[in-house]
């Protein structure tokens, strides 16, 4: 009788475990992402981009590459970073609100992005949108990856 009441007792708790929310914390978004961006909203400053960020507790570095706008000027590639007025944040229902600065022309041009995103329910990946403080704004979409893995070039 004893192994059925406990059989029981587990089957009943393994199904509240399984069809508990999955929630999200802020150390779920701890780790190292690919993002790929592309501004709309400006026929002039249209552009795509690539960065590879690390996010521990809250705070971003990483670098980003954006490619030559509509009129094949270069844009920006090199660091960024959490501003100083703001970290990155995941709420419970794994959105997240990720900023991130960087210098285009180091003492003149300062630019603060924020990053309006939704995780998927395994947390390994998002979509969302940006916009900056010049009013650019475009769609995001990242996923995690383990920079201990070895890359291979893509054929």
């Amino acid at each position: 009788m004893k192994k059925k009441t406990l059989l029981l007792i587990s089957c009943a708790l393994a199904s509240t475990q399984l069809h508990a929310a999955p929630g999200c914390t802020q150390a779920n978004l701890n780790g190292n992402y690919v993002m790929y961006q592309a501004a709309v909203n400006n026929p002039n400053l249209n552009h795509t981009g690539k960065c590879t960020i690390t996010i521990i507790s809250g705070v971003v570095s990483g670098s980003c590459a954006f490619g030559p706008n509509v009129s094949g000027n270069p844009n920006f590639s090199g660091p960024v970073y959490s501003p100083v007025t703001a970290n990155a944040v995941m709420n419970s229902n794994c959105s997240a609100t990720i900023p991130i600065s960087f210098d285009p022309v180091p003492g003149s041009v300062h630019i603060d992005s924020v990053f309006d995103v939704q995780f998927t329910a395994d947390k390994q990946s998002f979509i969302g949108r940006f916009g900056n403080n010049f009013g650019l704004q475009g769609t995001s979409n990242g996923t995690r990856y383990s920079p201990a893995l070895p890359s291979t070039p893509a054929p």
